[in-house]
């Protein structure tokens, strides 16, 4: 089981959605997603809750952490 990180830092563009969509893709089955964002509203969570739901990932938890940044942490299903 691998674990994939992606961090993004500054406001999400059209290109970082299609960067993230890309990335998950390359996700195995019951391998672990993790993505970090420091800027956030609602739309951008929404589209990459999205993105997982159709990529077959099961969201564990999604958050804010201590340090202030969002947080959504995922496993691939089959």
């Amino acid at each position: 089981m691998s674990h994939y990180t992606m961090e993004i830092t500054g406001n999400i563009g059209l290109s970082d959605y299609s960067n993230i969509y890309d990335y998950i893709g390359v996700v195995d089955h019951n391998d672990k997603f993790t993505i970090s964002l420091d800027q956030v509203n609602e739309e951008n969570i929404n589209m990459i809750c999205s993105f997982l739901n159709d990529k077959n990932f099961k969201i564990i938890n999604q958050g804010q952490d201590a340090a202030g940044k969002y947080y959504i942490h995922a496993l691939k299903s089959k």
